[in-house]
């Protein structure tokens, strides 16, 4: 018996998740605009399964669920957020630049703090220190990942992206439960949550949410955070409002290969939702082209306004030929040391994971309605800016 009987509104999703939490209270309604959109999407799409439709209920439910539950732990030990945020590290740029190599090598730091993909999933009550890769609740969620792996690596599966339980994920995770995050966006039929969520809202309170659940998560496992999310560059006014002093990686890569690639990764969360016979391809390449458009021009006119002494720029082609060398010269830019434990843990991280670990993706920009000539006009300032090195044509 399904839980989302009829078209489910966001005061049904609420009550939900307050049932499965048993906490009855949140901080705000900031979450309650970009919950509503989605759900309009949701109800009156005929694109999505069944099994879809079910999914992304779930997944809201939950993500409402895990806000509410941080605002019950900051209500009873409200001294947290006594303790700043200071000097993040934040890794922006397009999606599919190399971002997830660099996070990882940077959580090889003992002295730096990542925000782990099991933290994302069931935050409360906050690890220890020593128990970040120890909790039970990490455990869980990696024995349930070593199954997922083997099948996929015994069926030659491409991944187009993966996160351990217990490695970095990314900020977006947090972002979602205020429903101002592109993963919703990635299991949507249309570009209307997207451009809201690039036009039309205001991510101040994503931020402010954001801040809190760091310091939640910190109060019992300090650090300096490194943190990452491409789609910071889109909005860099709003995070330096609540993280003055975050210092900005600024992840770049052939933008026509990133764009490729990220049409290749939308494709598995869409067809695990929706039916892929009613799925347009052309129309995910012009989201992908549009999206993208987005995330060279703020970044490139918040430069203009901050100036470039704020970001470190990290070119893909250097990270892929000489990672250790990208690493030593961020250090040198942040002004800390990196020691030879640490660079040794760097290295024999990159000497376990592989690029091809997974199945090669391929994929082609012509499967999208894409071409280098029709996208060279979107990146034309950003090529000319940057000395990016071409791939070759996807």
């Amino acid at each position: 018996m399904s839980e989302f009987d009829g078209a489910p509104t966001a005061d049904d999703i609420f009550k939900l998740a307050a049932q499965r939490t048993g906490v009855s209270e949140i901080d705000s309604d900031s979450w309650r605009d970009g919950l509503t959109l989605m759900l309009d999407e949701l109800n009156n799409s005929p694109v999505f399964t069944a099994f879809g439709r079910e999914r992304v209920l779930g997944d809201a439910t939950d993500a409402l669920g895990r806000r509410m539950q941080v605002h019950a732990y900051i209500q009873a030990h409200p001294e947290v957020l006594d303790a700043p945020v200071e000097r993040p590290l934040i890794v922006l740029g397009m999606p599919r630049t190399g971002t997830t190599v660099i996070s990882y090598l940077l959580d090889q730091d003992p002295a730096r703090r990542s925000l782990l993909h099991w933290q994302c999933v069931d935050p409360i009550p906050p690890a220890t220190t020593e128990t970040l890769r120890t909790d039970p609740r990490c455990l869980a969620l990696l024995e349930e990942q070593r199954k997922i792996v083997d099948m996929v690596k015994q069926a030659k599966m491409p991944l187009p992206h993966w996160e351990d339980a217990d490695g970095p994920t990314e900020d977006m995770f947090i972002h979602n439960q205020d429903f101002k995050g592109l993963s919703w966006d990635s299991f949507l039929p249309t570009d209307r949550y997207a451009r809201w969520l690039f036009d039309e809202t205001d991510l101040s309170s994503t931020y402010e949410y954001q801040k809190r659940y760091l310091q939640v998560l910190q109060s019992k496992a300090p650090g300096t955070w490194s943190l990452k999310m491409p789609s910071h560059s889109v909005h860099i006014e709003a995070l330096l409002k609540v993280f003055p002093d975050a210092r900005l990686i600024w992840a770049h890569r052939d933008p026509y290969k990133a764009t490729g690639s990220l049409c290749n990764l939308w494709r598995l969360p869409q067809s695990l939702v929706m039916n892929t016979e009613m799925l347009d391809q052309t129309e995910m390449g012009n989201a992908a082209m549009w999206q993208m458009s987005y995330h060279v021009d703020r970044p490139l006119r918040a430069r203009d306004r901050i100036g470039d002494d704020r970001f470190f720029h990290m070119y893909y082609h250097e990270m892929m030929r000489d990672p250790m060398d990208v690493m030593h010269r961020i250090y040198e830019w942040t002004d800390e040391p990196l020691t030879a434990e640490t660079e040794g843990r760097m290295r024999n991280w990159l000497a376990e994971h592989p690029q091809d670990l997974f199945a090669l993706n391929t994929y082609r920009l012509d499967e999208y309605g894409l071409s280098v000539e029709k996208l060279k006009p979107v990146f034309a300032e950003y090529l000319d800016t940057f000395a990016i090195e071409l791939e070759g044509t996807p």
